[in-house]
């Protein structure tokens, strides 16, 4: 699975560089950060565990920040750097993703997503559960990719750059873990031959 994820980061991260270099794409400086770092995941396959523990604890960040950004903490909206700065607009960002027979449950998609984010969000950056976190992180990323693209385009989606991070989340999600407690001085003394 983790070679499957691996795959999929790099195709993930490919579609994004052709975007920004040839569709005229931009991120922002948190989000182009967030995306470097899982680069870097891939590139050394996620073998990593302080890599892995970094992608952890940005994912978890930008989804919490993503919530403070809806509560207007980083700002009023159309401010510089705010993608919605209120609830509000929130609720009508989530209404353009959705078909037109379900826009009237923009309100509890709205605040499904957000009560989601700031679990998966928490969780990840305590490192609650991991791989389980990062897994159902990675689900709702996709289902963000499929409204993104559905309600608002390929370049609203790629925009914040969501493919990249669902298939950080993945990464984490499907790396091996070391458990330290089953390792023990043991497994690594030399034992004496017999006399």
């Amino acid at each position: 699975m983790r070679t499957v994820a691996v795959g999929l980061a790099c195709a993930a991260l490919v579609t994004e560089i052709v975007w920004l270099l040839f569709f005229d794409g931009a991120l922002g400086w948190i989000t182009a950060t967030a995306v470097a770092i899982v680069a870097v995941h891939a590139i050394t396959f996620a073998r990593f565990h302080f890599v892995r523990v970094v992608v952890r604890v940005v994912l978890g960040l930008l989804l919490l920040g993503s919530v403070a950004d809806r509560f207007g903490l980083f700002g009023a909206p159309g401010g510089a750097g705010v993608s919605w700065g209120s609830f509000d607009a929130f609720v009508d960002y989530t209404r353009m993703l959705l078909p037109g027979f379900v826009s009237g449950l923009a309100g509890a998609a709205a605040i499904a997503a957000t009560v989601l984010e700031v679990v998966l969000g928490a969780a990840l950056v305590l490192g609650v559960l991991p791989r389980i976190t990062a897994a159902c992180t990675a689900g709702l990323l996709c289902l963000f990719i499929l409204v993104m693209w559905t309600g608002l385009g390929f370049a609203a989606m790629s925009a914040y750059a969501v493919p990249v991070l669902a298939a950080g989340a993945a990464m984490v999600a499907t790396a091996e873990w070391r458990s330290v407690g089953r390792s023990s001085v043991a497994d690594h003394r030399a034992v004496p031959e017999p006399a």
